[in-house]
């Protein structure tokens, strides 16, 4: 609740019967509605991967060694996946070790470094990637319930453009000050 609060402003969201949170979305700073859109897809998504075991991490690390697997025929070292993934390498690596002990990965040394360990999916992890794929096409059909497919493609287009624009080096200070006016 606080971390909301902070995000969307408290007198744009009320306690339902203290429990849940109801917010006038169109108050919603714009950063504060993409967290909410982020934390609802994810908690849908959660229970979706439930039944099969994994959480939405488990998930993305299934999908992207399948994917890299199926373009380069080459699979991941732990620190490629996280470079992939966009998080440090030893930030995955209890991730992998669970996804070991349960079956769905497995761990061999590289053919011509034995310091470098590929990750490879293993049956549960084969058996499971098309699951995986199901719940992101459930996904898709949740969130774009009522949209078209030409405001799907616009929305496409503004997230990767938000996505750059956050990945550029910062134009303004704290103070608010832009590099420029100083």
């Amino acid at each position: 609740y606080e971390m909301l609060r902070s995000l969307v402003g408290s007198e744009m969201c009320i306690r339902d019967r203290g429990i849940a949170m109801r917010c006038d979305l169109d108050k919603v700073p714009s950063v504060g509605l993409f967290g909410m859109v982020v934390h609802q897809g994810g908690l849908r998504a959660q229970k979706m991967f439930d039944k099969y075991g994994l959480n939405k991490s488990q998930a993305g690390i299934l999908f992207m060694l399948h994917h890299e697997e199926a373009v380069s025929q080459k699979p991941l070292s732990q620190k490629e996946l996280a470079k992939k993934l966009n998080v440090t390498a030893p930030s995955i690596t209890s991730a992998i070790q669970k996804m070991e002990k349960a079956g769905f990965i497995k761990r061999q040394p590289d053919e011509k470094d034995q310091r470098i360990m590929r990750l490879y999916l293993d049956e549960k992890g084969k058996a499971c990637i098309e699951h995986v794929k199901e719940v992101a096409m459930q996904m898709d059909e949740i969130m774009f319930r009522g949209i078209s497919q030409e405001e799907k493609l616009l929305l496409r287009r503004i997230m990767i453009q938000i996505f750059d624009n956050l990945k550029e080096e910062p134009r303004f200070h704290t103070s608010g000050e832009s590099k420029t006016e100083r």
